[in-house]
């Protein structure tokens, strides 16, 4: 089978020839560039340096050779930004910063920081409706986020048979608006500032609704998944009560779906970080067909046995494949490959599964337990699976 086929195979419910292996299709199942770095060199891979796609995450654009070795189904086509803002980090003190188009601030240690943090928010002081009206959103129509994109999705459609994954622009409906006000100041909105907090979230969809048709509207029809995203969830339990998630956000995400569909026949991938299990009912009745990144070391989650009796015939799992938290960073070999054999007997009978450990590969992970999740995931998920 091609990488196409496989993957709209398994997000039908059905059995392809083996489980779809996703590296790197989107900027929550990838690699940090110094753990690709270290992985390249522990392979005997030469080359240039690699490119970093998301300067948050200081994830990587995953390389090509790695993608072959791994056999990864899944080819990511990133958000553009406008065309009138350009990347500038600098330094200041002991951090580096950057501000990205939406005027949020992010910083990150100089010595020992991996990643970028959330840092200043431009909407911190902004907590009426009169001043949310008078604020200034990037364009979701500025002719830099569509800038070549129809010739690189059509070169990936016609020139290779990998499955195409659009990713979000932004944060989700409950999450980007924290980035705009900082996550205490929303939290409080949420609680004491409600009709704020709703229309801020209508101008977080009314700018998703807008990008989304003028994105799909030149490549919806070739792509097989549209992700969009929401982080609702801690380690131990949601961020938010369900029915505070039910009465701001699900019919809002719905309508945002809806929309999408529209315009595509793609699958709706949603990334949800956290212990989520309680939201996913709504997901399904929303429309979202994919769940990611199934965080398995989180209570409910970690059972991916019931996640797949309980919600398998009605959305697909993409992710759940090993757990990033303890076992991929600090477990031996051995403890990779049977994590990876638990999770695609739990989740892979039926299809409604691409494999993917539980979020981006950090860098200190051994290149060593990298090799074997993959090794392991093409080992066992061959089907019909092996239930031993």
């Amino acid at each position: 089978m091609t990488h196409r086929e496989r993957l709209v195979m398994a997000l039908e419910h059905k059995e392809p020839d083996r489980v779809p292996i996703d590296f790197g299709g989107m900027i929550s199942t990838g690699i940090h560039i110094q753990a690709q770095e270290k992985l390249k060199k522990h392979l005997g891979l030469n080359g240039p340096p690699g490119e970093v796609v998301d300067m948050f995450q200081q994830l990587a654009r995953p390389d090509p050779i790695l993608r072959e070795i791994f056999q990864a189904d899944v080819y990511p086509v990133y958000a553009r930004p406008s065309k009138e803002w350009k990347l500038k980090i600098w330094e200041e003190g002991d951090f580096r910063y950057y501000i990205d188009e939406w005027k949020i601030t992010y910083r990150c240690p100089k010595i020992g920081g991996y990643w970028f943090d959330l840092y200043r928010h431009p909407m911190e002081n902004i907590d009426t409706i009169s001043g949310l009206q008078k604020y200034h959103f990037p364009d979701p129509r500025d002719p830099g986020r569509t800038e070549g994109l129809l010739e690189e999705v059509m070169r990936i459609y016609q020139k290779t048979d990998y499955a195409m994954l659009v990713n979000s622009p932004t944060a989700g409906l409950f999450e980007h608006p924290y980035f705009l006000r900082g996550l205490e100041n929303w939290f409080i909105d949420l609680s004491t500032n409600l009709k704020f907090a709703e229309a801020l979230v209508d101008r977080v969809l009314e700018w998703q609704m807008v990008y989304w048709e003028e994105i799909l509207t030149k490549v919806g029809k070739y792509i097989q998944v549209v992700q969009i995203g929401d982080d609702l969830g801690g380690q131990a339990g949601p961020l938010i009560s369900p029915s505070l998630y039910r009465k701001i956000f699900k019919g809002r995400r719905k309508k945002l779906i809806s929309l999408i569909k529209r315009y595509t026949p793609a699958k709706i991938f949603l990334h949800s970080c956290g212990e989520i299990y309680q939201f996913i009912p709504d997901f399904i009745e929303e429309g979202v067909e994919v769940l990611n990144p199934v965080q398995i070391a989180c209570p409910w989650m970690g059972d991916t046995a019931r996640l797949k009796r309980e919600f398998g015939e009605d959305i697909s799992f993409w992710g759940g494949g090993c757990d990033t938290q303890r076992i991929l960073p600090y477990g031996t070999s051995q403890e990779v490959d049977n994590e990876v054999r638990r999770r695609i007997k739990d989740l892979a009978p039926g299809g409604g599964f691409v494999f993917t450990m539980v979020h981006n590969i950090q860098p200190d992970v051994p290149p060593e337990n990298v090799i074997a999740m993959f090794r392991a995931a093409i080992k066992y998920g061959h089907y019909p699976i092996f239930q031993k």
